[in-house]
């Protein structure tokens, strides 16, 4: 690295300053190893993590045999909430000092909330423990915690937690994980009696007061929580967890002005310092006071231009605002300096991801990946990506590597549910809501996940689980979940537009209309609700009001490109519905044109020209579409175009790369199943993809109908009957709930199959019955008929 990577007056600064490795680089210069180990545990004490991990990180690679270093890691990336990092470093802990009991301990519980939990090397380390030091509490609390985990009688587990209490009575840790372990049995009452046996045995301690709070706040008791936080701090006015713990209490409970309070006394009691600094701004990005907390983050750059993090907290303010310009002058300057900074990638990759370039963010995630494989924003992010790119099989991959790294990450349900919902899968969406509200609902706050968190996480779950069932028709209980979100977050304008969907779905347009008129005047860019305002005002066939509304945004826009295109996309819709193609190919040129990136554009273009018989034309457009970003989907598409005009080869190759993206996609599978049957394919390779089409979807006549005809191709007569009267029987069923006429198709490859299996008077009543519904057939099946039943 040199001086000329730094491009501006900032860089230089914070380059120089870096140079020492004091924020960023694990370098030493000359700082001697104990250095960095006292530096560490001063860290530790003032609640700095990140800052304490980089002191015991340089320790450790000056060397790296040293116990203290490794410890010292393994509870920095525990309060860092880096379940994998913590792991690794509590087993060099382990291996180099066997007598650290305290690391053996944590090992071992975090072996026990492993998935699946490793209650036999949890065991081997209490074995360890109690023959080095039987009187040693944490160990007998580790033995009540196995216990639970092999699902012991709870007298049994009471009678373990007993002995440690009775080892030191006084102990308030104690009674604490008596409470914990109460809780988990939802027995309330017996966990509050430890929690006040633990303030009683030591009352001059804050915790037993702090935890006690905690408790109350879970148990919707906020005035007894209040009051209980104050003791924590009237006991011992400079502990700072207690502090936090009541500034996260008024911030949960948005007592903003007693939160901001607290927060101060923060920064006070901490002397100024820049972490302190750095949660004060925090605290003002999560009351929705941005401009006050890029304030904080700017005085503190002013004061220490090296200390990055409150770079990367500008970067995410800025990105939530979409100002994407200063989110990257942000990570270019932190790049400048370390082209290796993890965190500077992350934000680059959110960029990206914001900008529809999910091939780009996953380089960047990659990128971080490989250096650090479980780190968990990195795999919440990269699942995103795979998900924008319609590689839902990938994005369950990572949602893997998330539950096995981070199996308390309450985000990771969030991520199931997406994939549900990308999926199709209303049913699953719905039950991963309300696994996700229920897990919320129970779960305690900790370091890593704070009550405000908890708290987001059950009104998105309830926000899920409110649109799983509007798509699943189910109105009522749809309403219900988004009115309850509305009334919880009255100035979100994401809310109001979903529940404005279920004022649609009512056929309530005038209220649908209302609450889209809410969420544009809370946010005027919001395009969900300008979309939606323009959706009912077409249903309504009020397109002129529709035109003016989205003239009005255009105007507004002043030529930004990325909403100039989705604009003209929506103005095209309202030329749609006037019928005037040719407006709507103007539109949709238009659309492009502002942005050459914007997708659904593509998409319409292409279904425009389709719809005019311009299959040719749309071909290319959809070329255009794939060649940006491949989507199985839009490969899907292009070969039934293809198909359309009898270009079976170039069909095969796109349904082929349809798959290579999502292999699981039973559209694409059971397509290319037919299309090999017809073309004289392999016969084994389509049958097999037809049983996995008909494996993953049971209802489609269509799927049922290609793998039993493949049956009949390849001589296996019964199996093809089987098959084919399942699709007669779900296409006969179809036809009659939609009124639409029955694909007599079905009856006539049922009636070859059965005068193939020798069954000539069911063959007979089949194709006689395909013929009587001649409209259903195709002129060439019309003639197979024909001649079937001359032989018949």
């Amino acid at each position: 690295m040199n001086a000329r990577e730094c491009h501006n007056s900032s860089a230089r600064i914070l380059f120089l300053t870096l140079i020492c490795g004091l924020f960023l680089f694990s370098v030493s210069c000359g700082v001697s190893k104990d250095k960095h180990l006292s530096r560490g545990e001063e860290y530790l004490q003032k609640r700095q993590f990140t800052e304490a991990a980089m002191e015991f990180r340089a320790a450790a690679e000056i060397d790296k045999n040293s116990a203290e270093a490794h410890w010292g890691l393994a509870r920095a990336y525990e309060n860092l909430g880096k379940f994998y990092e913590t792991l690794d470093e509590l087993r060099k802990t382990t291996e180099l000092t066997p007598e650290n009991l305290d690391a053996k301990v944590k090992l071992a519980n975090y072996f026990l909330v492993a998935q699946p939990p490793m209650i036999g090397e949890a065991e081997r380390l209490l074995a360890e423990i109690l023959q080095i030091n039987p009187g040693f509490i944490e160990g007998h609390i580790l033995k009540a915690s196995i216990l639970a985990a092999q699902n012991k009688p709870e007298a049994e587990i009471v009678g373990v937690l007993d002995q440690a209490v009775a080892l030191d009575p006084k102990r308030v840790e104690t009674y604490l994980s008596a409470a914990r372990f109460f809780m988990s049995k939802d027995k309330s009452k017996e966990a509050e009696a430890q929690i006040k046996k633990g303030i009683a045995a030591n009352p001059s301690a804050a915790l037993g007061y702090t935890e006690y709070g905690r408790f109350l706040e879970y148990a919707a008791r906020p005035a007894e929580a209040e009051a209980q936080f104050l003791k924590a701090v009237e006991t011992e006015p400079s502990n700072i967890a207690a502090r936090e713990a009541q500034a996260e209490f008024y911030l949960a409970a948005r007592q903003y002005e007693k939160a901001e309070n607290s927060y101060r006394e923060l920064v006070k009691i901490q002397q100024n310092s820049l972490e302190s600094r750095l949660q004060f701004g925090d605290f003002y990005v999560r009351a929705h006071r941005e401009d006050d907390a890029i304030k904080v983050y700017e005085n503190i750059l002013t004061d220490a231009p090296e200390y990055v993090r409150a770079r990367y907290r500008l970067g995410e303010i800025f990105l939530d605002r979409k100002e994407i310009p200063k989110v990257t002058e942000q990570t270019e300057i932190l790049l400048s300096i370390n082209d290796e900074d993890t965190d500077a990638l992350m934000l680059n990759a959110r960029v990206k991801l914001e900008e529809n370039k999910a091939e780009e963010a996953v380089k960047s995630l990659e990128e971080i990946l490989k250096k650090q494989p479980s780190q968990k924003d990195a795999l919440f992010y990269m699942a995103q990506a795979r998900l924008a790119l319609g590689q839902i099989d990938q994005a369950r991959a990572f949602v893997g590597d998330l539950e096995k790294y981070h199996p308390a990450f309450l985000k990771t349900k969030l991520l199931k549910i997406q994939i549900a919902f990308s999926a199709g899968d209303a049913s699953s969406a719905f039950k991963q809501s309300n696994e996700l509200y229920e897990q919320a609902k129970n779960f305690r706050p900790n370091i890593e996940t704070d009550a405000q968190t908890v708290q987001e996480m059950k009104v998105r779950a309830l926000s899920a689980r409110g649109l799983a069932n509007l798509e699943l028709g189910k109105i009522v209980e749809a309403k219900t979940d988004l009115q309850e979100i509305v009334k919880l977050s009255p100035n979100s304008a994401a809310a109001l537009v979903n529940l404005a969907k279920v004022y649609a779905a009512e056929s309530n347009f005038s209220e649908s209309l209302n609450n889209y008129e809410k969420a544009l005047a809370l946010d005027g860019a919001n395009f969900d609700a300008l979309s939606g305002t323009i959706n009912i005002l077409i249903r309504q066939k009020q397109t002129m009001q529709a035109h003016a509304k989205v003239d009005g945004a255009l105007q507004k826009n002043g030529g930004a490109s990325n909403l100039s295109a989705a604009l003209h996309y929506l103005k095209s819709q309202i030329y749609a519905a006037e019928n005037d193609s040719a407006a709507v190919e103007s539109e949709l040129q238009k659309s492009i044109a502002a942005d050459a990136n914007y997708l659904p554009a593509y998409s319409a273009y292409a279904a425009s020209l389709a719809a005019q018989n311009r299959v040719g034309d749309a071909v290319k457009q959809y070329q255009t579409i794939v060649d940006k970003k491949p989507s199985a989907s839009i490969y899907t598409l292009l070969a039934l175009l293809e198909e359309a005009r009898e270009n079976s080869p170039e069909a095969e190759k796109n349904y082929r790369r349809a798959l290579e993206i999502e292999p699981e996609m039973p559209i694409a599978a059971n397509n290319l199943a037919w299309l090999i049957a017809e073309t004289g394919g392999n016969l084994d390779e389509a049958l097999q993809l037809a049983q996995k089409s008909v494996n993953q979807i049971h209802n489609s006549a269509d799927f049922y109908d290609t793998l039993g005809w493949i049956y009949h191709k390849k001589g296996l007569q019964t199996p093809a009957v089987e098959q084919l009267k399942k699709a007669v029987a779900l296409g006969d069923a179809a036809a009659q709930k939609t009124g639409k006429p029955v694909n007599s198709a079905y009856r006539l490859r049922l009636a070859t199959a059965l005068a193939a299996a020798g069954d000539k008077v069911s063959a007979r009543r089949e194709v006689e019955s395909s013929l009587q519904n001649i409209a259903g057939l195709s002129q060439k099946d019309a003639q197979n008929a024909r001649n079937l039943l001359a032989t018949l």
